[in-house]
């Protein structure tokens, strides 16, 4: 009877835990029942704002950071957009759909991810402005679309070739500038970017670079420092402290698996028993004998540089001491596998056949202490691999300093295939609202009024930009348009103030198209949703 009890007793627990979870569910996503009507468009327009303010007090070099813990106490510092949406506990459909805008633009370019996201939650604003006084969500969309299709006419018009240095450095220096690192810190990576992308662009026949084969970004605490290496660096120390620290045109081997002897490689048979100190002695003079072979078949390969997977023999290691060959054990196997792509190497085994056409050539070799830690400097200047090593003295800026490399890396990569740039700074998108508010005028619908619309979420952005630099944003807005009117090229520039294009700040044209696109889609679709329907 107690048994029957207790188990109705668990039973009604497991409920409980399961309305529990269900109410939870219910409160991240924000909605008690089914939404339509009106309430469905005070729904657009709540979770757009909130999407909007939380991205834009983070837009921009000046932008603010984030200080996020999520369900598993997890610490973001950031003020990178696709982390900050992906880290923020909503399942609201609407903020999910900005979710999937964020994704779609992190994946397809790897930058742009705010300026999307603000400006589709700004379309849906602004939509939502004119549903409210009577018009339709498909006259908006179709207002929308003739919008997306002369902006995107006006970008073409207003991109220009980055020709020289100077052009594609601007740009890829407005993407560092962006995550809010210093500026002087920017100029650095952005210098360093700009070196390893033009090395590996000269490398490649074709043109294509895939970003997360050909560069590695390594980050470690101390510092701060920024450093580049057209080959592989290692954060490893030799196997042995009296090993060579420095090689000029290396060969170089890759072992994978342990280099050491198990028991039933000298006693296969299992038929030896250790009764005396004779079968013990014999036992021992075998093993070393093996692996005096096995440093033999190292060592008779021609190689001085050894990188290994697994743990090596301290009769080895010895042996290669004596013959000034340098060693690196219990490697991870990506480590390896980028020094093979690097220098050519194959990955072997201590029990294959070696020869020197297994070995890979490296410029050179070079062990050096960094920051209290040792690092292998592996440089071959003519293969497609570089690493970008970066020291900070602080985790949290450790890792924003990461997503600048990043996004200097991803805008390099689209510039290197697409040279055509548009003015940094919030310019382009102050002159496509200009451009456009001119188009409506030319549409008798009232589709013109959705272009205007369109026109204002564009102007939003170099308006967070000023309000983010602490500028006066009324006062900034006139300027540009001053500025506009007399045929110049005008932007927000780092110094708080509205100047010309000069110096050169650049953004790629390629990504902005890409933000724009990818931003009407998704207001577009939202717009087109009549109800949300909540499963039962």
């Amino acid at each position: 009877m107690s048994s029957i009890i207790n188990n109705v007793g668990q039973q009604q627990n497991n409920l409980d835990d399961i309305y529990q979870l269900a109410q939870s569910v219910r409160q991240k996503i924000g909605l008690e029942g089914d939404v339509e009507d009106k309430e469905l468009i005070d729904h657009l327009e709540t979770a757009c704002s909130e999407i909007k303010e939380l991205l834009s007090s983070s837009f921009g070099p000046r932008g603010l950071n984030k200080l996020i813990t999520n369900h598993v106490d997890d610490i973001y510092l950031t003020n990178d957009g696709k982390t900050i949406i992906e880290q923020i506990d909503v399942l609201h459909p609407i903020v999910t759909s900005l979710k999937e805008l964020s994704r779609s633009m992190d994946k397809s370019c790897g930058d742009g991810t705010k300026t999307a996201v603000i400006l589709a939650s700004g379309l849906i604003i602004n939509a939502v402005k004119l549903i409210k006084i009577g018009f339709h969500p498909t006259t908006i969309i179709k207002g929308y679309k003739l919008a997306l299709n002369k902006a995107y006419e006006l970008l073409e018009l207003n991109s220009i070739t980055a020709r020289t240095y100077d052009e594609s450095y601007a740009a890829i220096l407005s993407a560092t500038v962006s995550k809010g690192i210093e500026f002087d810190q920017a100029e650095v990576l952005s210098t360093i970017v700009v070196d390893v992308i033009e090395h590996l662009r000269t490398l490649s026949v074709d043109g294509y670079l895939d970003l997360d084969e050909n560069v590695k970004i390594m980050k470690k605490v101390g510092g701060p420092e920024i450093v580049h290496l057209n080959g592989v660096i290692l954060d490893e120390s030799p196997a042995r402290f009296d090993m060579p620290r420095s090689f000029i045109d290396s060969k170089i081997l890759i072992l994978n698996y342990d280099v050491k002897l198990k028991s039933e490689i000298v006693n296969s048979r299992h038929n030896i028993s250790m009764d005396s100190i004779e079968t013990a002695y014999l036992f021992e003079e075998e093993r070393k004998r093996i692996l005096g072979n096995f440093a033999e078949k190292i060592i008779n390969t021609g190689v001085n540089v050894v990188f290994c997977e697994g743990d090596v023999d301290s009769c080895i290691e010895e042996k290669l001491v004596k013959n000034n060959v340098l060693m690196f054990k219990k490697l991870k196997m990506k480590d390896l596998e980028n020094i093979s792509m690097a220098t050519g190497a194959e990955i072997m085994s201590i029990r294959d056949d070696l020869n020197e056409q297994h070995l890979g050539k490296a410029d050179k070799v070079e062990v050096k202490k960094r920051c209290g830690e040792d690092f292998a400097f592996i440089e071959i200047k003519d293969q497609k691999f570089s690493t970008i090593l970066i020291w900070e003295p602080v985790k949290y800026a450790l890792e924003k300093v990461e997503e600048a490399a990043d996004d200097a890396l991803n805008t390099a990569a689209f510039i290197l295939r697409n040279k055509m740039v548009v003015t940094g700074g919030g310019g382009i998108e102050f002159e496509l609202s200009q451009m456009l508010r001119s188009y409506a005028s030319t549409i008798e619908g009232k589709e013109q009024f959705a272009v205007i619309e369109y026109a204002n979420a564009l102007e939003d952005i170099p308006r967070i930009l000023a309000k983010n630099m602490g500028m006066n944003v009324i006062d900034s807005m006139t300027k540009m348009s001053y500025l506009y009117n007399k045929g110049l090229d005008a932007r927000v520039d780092y110094s708080r103030k509205i100047t010309e294009n000069n110096p050169l700040v650049y953004d790629s044209a390629t990504i902005k198209k890409l933000a724009i696109i990818s931003a009407t889609e998704t207001a577009n679709s939202v717009l087109r949703i009549d109800k949300i329907v909540m499963k039962k």
